[in-house]
Formats: structure tokens, C-alpha cells, sequence
């Protein structure tokens, strides 16, 4: 899928365009990967990204960070941090792209969404960051309400 956005990064307005793997920053094309232990990989060469609570902090460097226009939504990698045990990020599973507060919930149990539906609203560092179906179907289950706190690649809404 592809996502167009905007991210300002230290005060300065960068075009993005991400498709699979290659991020094009400015017009020019990077492969991107993150690893399983959080590493970053550009072109090959591992980076220390951590999300913070007023920005970006890269290579132990704190950033201010702005996004704007991208359709967050989180990827399907098993569920770490506080979600319970017995829940795996299927391929419909909308995952907590960064911990924060859950603000809203736009979807309940039995109801039929589309590919890019909004489902709920996460607010992280100072931000509300809508989150999206990433398939269509029907809503098996909703693990959270609004006011809860959730961790990084909890799993939040279930689509069949």
C-alpha cells in the first residue's frame, strides 16, 4: 500500500512516499526494515530509533518530530508488551502503533469495516494518531475502551 505524508523533523518539511520496503524522502528512494529487536536498517546500515514523548530520538540525537497526513496504522508482527498472552496480531489485527491512551473507539463487535475504515483514536506524545482497518471484514473483538493505556504492537480491534 502506498502512503504519502509529511514529516518535520528538527523544524524542516520533508515530502514522503511509502511503498513496501522503500521510503523516498525528498525524492530520493531508501530501502527500509526494521529488525525484530527494534533496529532500524536504511540502505543496510542499522540505526537506534526510539519514539519519544516530544519527538524522535536517533542514535541517542533527541529530535522534535511532526507527521501529518499519513494514515497510521500498525503492522502485523506478534503482539509484545502488555497485551494479553493469548492474543496474536492476525492479518486484520489493528496494533497500538506506539504506546499511549486510547481517546476513541469508532467500531464495536458484528460490525462490517473496509480496508482503511478508521476503528480508533490513539493519542501519543501529544498527538491523536487515527488508527485503520487493514482489511475489510467484520469486527471479531474490541480489547479496548476509552482511557486505557496500551503498549507498542498491542493488539487493539480484531477484523475477520
Amino acid at each position: 500500500m502506498k502512503q504519502t505524508f509529511t514529516i518535520t523533523l528538527d523544524g524542516i518539511e520533508y515530502p514522503v512516499v511509502a511503498e513496501g520496503d522503500t521510503v523516498t524522502v525528498n525524492g530520493r528512494p531508501f530501502s527500509v526494515e526494521v529488525t525484530d529487536d527494534g533496529t532500524v536498517l536504511v540502505d543496510g546500515i542499522a540505526y537506534a530509533v526510539q519514539i519519544a514523548e516530544k519527538g524522535v530520538i536517533i542514535e541517542n540525537e533527541s529530535l522534535p518530530l511532526q507527521v501529518s497526513g499519513l494514515a497510521m496504522t500498525a503492522s502485523p508482527t506478534p503482539a509484545t508488551g502488555t497485551a494479553p498472552a493469548a492474543i496474536e496480531a492476525g492479518a486484520g489485527a489493528v496494533l497500538a502503533i506506539m504506546p499511549g491512551k486510547i481517546v476513541r473507539v469508532m467500531v464495536e463487535v458484528g460490525q462490517e469495516v473496509q480496508e482503511g475504515d478508521p476503528v480508533c483514536v490513539l493519542e501519543a506524545m501529544k498527538m491523536e494518531n487515527e488508527l485503520h482497518a487493514r482489511q475489510s471484514g467484520t469486527v471479531q473483538a474490541v480489547h479496548i475502551q476509552p482511557g486505557d493505556d496500551v503498549e507498542k504492537d498491542q493488539v487493539l480491534i480484531e477484523i475477520e
